[in-house]
């Protein structure tokens, strides 16, 4: 996996550009979460193209991001965004404890093979202020549509639904952990309206099949979902 991950921005993203759309989803969906803290210092674990960090600098925040992959941190470096290539994320999480009010760690879990999950999360944990606040942010593989998400990058190992995210956040110490679906539609105009109308129908369809084939009914039956945690 580290061929790839050395040139992740080549192999794995759909060029060399942020995505805008992804500035208007963080801000629907997590800018809510920043303004429970005043002034906060934040971090992004693996910061991609370096959206959510554009977002931390742009809402004002001290931030700063880490990633193992030269090529996101190179293209994150060029726009102007601070962040840092380290070897080993846990390593600089533990060097880095109780440092921030505020971690985001997206699509980074699903990354991480079994065997180190818990020590992940606990090094995230202890990296957080006093009731400071993770946001974790995964596939959802109790959505049919959580699968696309999760099968589209090779380098995707774990898999996640509400209560196995529930199952290793509570493992790591964390304390109250609340799930929510990512609103991916933050536009208005006629075409999101019908596609959030079919959504309603859709869900409503796949929780009827459940509940006759006696399968368990999940709460969330978003493509992507996400935890905010406390220290």
């Amino acid at each position: 996996m580290q061929e790839i991950y050395k040139k992740y921005i080549d192999n794995s993203f759909d060029g060399h550009y942020q995505a805008d759309f992804k500035f208007h989803q963080f801000e629907l969906n997590y800018k809510k979460i920043f303004c429970r803290s005043v002034n906060p210092k934040v971090l992004d674990i693996g910061v991609g193209r370096g959206e959510m960090l554009s977002c931390m600098k742009n809402w004002g925040h001290n931030y700063h991001g880490i990633d193992i992959s030269p090529s996101t941190i190179e293209f994150c470096k060029k726009i102007d965004l601070s962040c840092e290539l380290v070897d080993d994320t846990e390593f600089w999480l533990m060097d880095n404890q109780n440092q921030f009010d505020i971690i985001t760690c997206l699509d980074v879990l699903e990354h991480i093979s079994k065997d180190r999950l818990i020590h992940f999360l606990e090094a995230t944990r202890k990296s957080l202020n006093k009731d400071g606040i993770a946001i974790f942010q995964v596939p959802n593989l109790q959505s049919p549509f959580g699968y696309l998400h999760h099968f589209n990058d090779i380098t995707h190992i774990s898999g996640f639904v509400e209560h196995s995210l529930n199952q290793v956040l509570l493992s790591a110490g964390f304390d109250k952990i609340s799930f929510y679906g990512f609103e991916e539609l933050y536009e208005k105009t006629t075409k999101i309206v019908i596609k959030k109308v079919l959504g309603f129908f859709y869900r409503k369809i796949i929780r009827f099949l459940r509940t006759i084939n006696s399968n368990p009914n999940p709460n969330i039956l978003d493509p992507v979902f996400y935890a905010v945690a406390y220290r």
